[in-house]
């Protein structure tokens, strides 16, 4: 009797996994393509005796579609999860479908390890896995052995394509080539796929920094001047110039700012030239200080000096806030943050780090049921400093009418600033000079990392030995330092044409601005804190010995100091400020601020 003729056919229901990662599979091997090849393989499987197809799709519902990579593990892929799920779920002997069928082996999986996993799972639950393209059966042992050593090519293929593609992405990098996803606000990309400067998005660019560095704006503020005048924000202007497809998804106007924008913008480095890779790992995102640094700089939008000044005032900035906050729950010390101790720069304590700020305090007076208030020096605290600061504190009201007078008078005639923005206009020609020359240095600057990894290349050929090797790449190195200070010492030059300009034409914005009202806005105790702030950069107070005549209150100490003299530095360039600082000024015991003596006799 032959058994295997009573045996009924059974036809084979498959349902079919489709897997598209990236542009390069979308081309070659997308949805289309796979599900039209899946078709044509099962009609080509033939009929039964009885006239049915040996094979059929289980139908659309059971067509699973992952748009991930390949490398990726089962637990992510969400269309795999619902077919292991129909699966696992189905009602015992009631399989949802007999096989699953790929387009190609690494369709499932380019790592061994995902591609076993996937057997064993099938086998569980008596599925068979068929691939088009190697034409492979599981339900054969020969079928299975071809399947692992298929696993084991893929995956080595996939270490080969990382191979490439980490030296064709480090060979990008050399070249400038931008590796992100679009352009940051301010670029786009040319033909050569290297960031270029964007001038219709850097002029806001520049404004940014100006309004925030120079014109001493806040963040907030400069989103709403740039929301007013209806400029793009950095996400619509991005769709305008082709740098994003799609709509916006934002529901807020194209035209409205946020306040992240702009310090978004502040604080990106990559505004002076610098673009970064391995910005993560383990598909997490690593922190800043973990990212590499490209050795390839672009053109740069802002000075780095400009730069340094603004990442500087953004911590004033943070800093300033916290201070405001403070001025409101009580007495507002005008003061406040801006002065500085030049004795305790002096110390050699090694717990001194620069000038020692002043702090203000006030003292409840019996006799005159009022309070005195006063500033003095952060390092009189015992309890953190071993080496404490001797000059005496500084009654809050002389100094502060000293600085306040010495503001109001600057805003009423400031001269010097419009003399000194007559000189600027002298140096334009000088400015387009030496913007050229730092092109070029810029250039030659970029090519050092192409110069090394072409003699590395040549030694790895044996063309010269090892010690010529260190030689040729310590004479680039030399070459790379030297043009660096080359560019830092004309960018200094740029920048103090660019602040001079900015801040003449911000201290003249002052002065028509509040010239005038000066006298109402010293009423205003708070809008005073805010202009003094904008417009001082810090105080520095100098002490000298006190002498017999001087009559000092509260405890007598010894080698004591007192007050004699200050320094205002403003937030101005320094050729100017000499000839509108470095005031000085004495003080007496009795609060009355007077002349300093020219020879004080030290107390013996």
């Amino acid at each position: 009797m032959d058994l295997d003729n009573e045996k009924e056919e059974v036809q084979l229901r498959v349902a079919s996994y489709i897997r598209v990662s990236t542009t390069d599979q979308l081309e070659k091997y997308g949805p289309d393509v796979q599900r039209n090849s899946i078709k044509h393989d099962i009609e080509s499987r033939g009929k039964l005796d009885d006239g049915r197809p040996a094979m059929v799709h289980a139908g659309e519902a059971y067509e699973y579609v992952d748009d991930i990579s390949g490398s990726s593990e089962l637990a992510d892929r969400p269309a795999f999860s619902l077919l292991q799920d129909e699966i696992v779920n189905a009602s015992e002997g009631q399989k949802p479908f007999d096989a699953v069928i790929v387009f190609k082996i690494d369709r499932f999986a380019r790592k061994l390890s995902v591609l076993m996993d996937v057997i064993k799972f099938f086998e569980r639950y008596d599925i068979k896995l068929i691939s088009v393209s190697e034409r492979i059966d599981t339900s054969t042992p020969f079928g299975k052995a071809m399947l692992g050593i298929l696993g084991v090519l893929a995956e080595l293929e996939l270490a080969n394509i990382r191979e490439r593609t980490y030296k064709g992405k480090d060979e990008a990098r050399l070249k400038g080539v931008f590796m992100g996803g679009h352009p940051k606000y301010g670029y786009i990309k040319d033909d050569t796929k290297r960031l270029v400067i964007l001038e219709k998005e850097a002029i806001y660019i520049r404004r940014i920094f100006d309004l925030f560095a120079i014109d001493k704006l806040s963040p907030q503020k400069i989103a709403d001047i740039l929301s007013e005048e209806g400029v793009l924000s950095p996400e619509s202007s991005a769709i305008k110039y082709g740098k994003r497809k799609g709509k916006s998804r934002k529901l807020n106007p194209p035209a409205f700012w946020r306040l992240e924008n702009v310090r978004e913008i502040l604080s990106d480095d990559i505004y002076i030239g610098n673009s970064y890779y391995g910005k993560s790992k383990d598909k997490k995102r690593l922190p800043k200080a973990e990212w590499q640094l490209s050795p390839y700089k672009h053109k740069p939008i802002i000075l780095e000096s400009m730069f340094e000044i603004v990442q500087q005032r953004l911590k004033e900035f943070s800093e300033r806030k916290v201070l405001t906050r403070k001025v409101q729950e009580g007495h507002i010390y005008l003061l406040r943050g801006l002065l500085k101790c030049n004795h305790c720069k002096n110390l050699t304590n090694p717990d001194n780090q620069g000038m020692m700020g002043w702090t203000g305090n006030k003292k409840f007076i019996k006799k005159s049921k009022k309070y005195s208030y006063y500033y003095y020096c952060g390092r009189k605290n015992r309890k953190k400093f071993s080496e404490i600061c001797t000059v005496v504190p500084i009654p809050a009201k002389p100094i502060e009418d000293y600085v306040v007078n010495f503001i109001q008078q600057l805003l009423s005639d400031p001269q010097a600033v419009y003399d000194y923005q007559k000189e600027l206009t002298i140096n334009k020609k000088r400015v387009d000079m030496l913007e050229q020359r730092k092109d070029g240095l810029e250039d030659r600057l970029n090519s050092i990392p192409r110069r090394k990894k072409s003699i590395q290349e040549q030694h790895e050929l044996n063309l010269f030995d090892t010690p010529t090797l260190k030689i040729k790449l310590a004479d680039l190195e030399m070459i790379e330092k030297d043009l660096k200070v080359k560019i830092k010492e004309i960018d200094i030059q740029l920048s103090r044409f660019r602040f001079s300009e900015g801040y003449t034409a911000s201290l003249q914005t002052y002065s028509e601005k509040y010239g005038k009202a000066f006298e109402k806005i010293l009423k205003d105790r708070e809008e005073l804190f805010n202009l003094v702030h904008d417009l001082v950069h810090q105080v520095v107070i100098y002490s000298r010995p006190v002498t017999k005549r001087d009559s000092i209150s509260g405890r007598k100490g010894a080698e004591q100091m007192i007050p004699n003299a200050v320094d205002i530095y403003l937030n101005l360039p320094q050729d100017l400020l000499r000839s509108l600082y470095s005031h000085r000024f004495g003080v007496k015991s009795e609060n009355v601020w007077g002349h300093r003596d020219s020879n004080p006799e030290p107390i013996a």
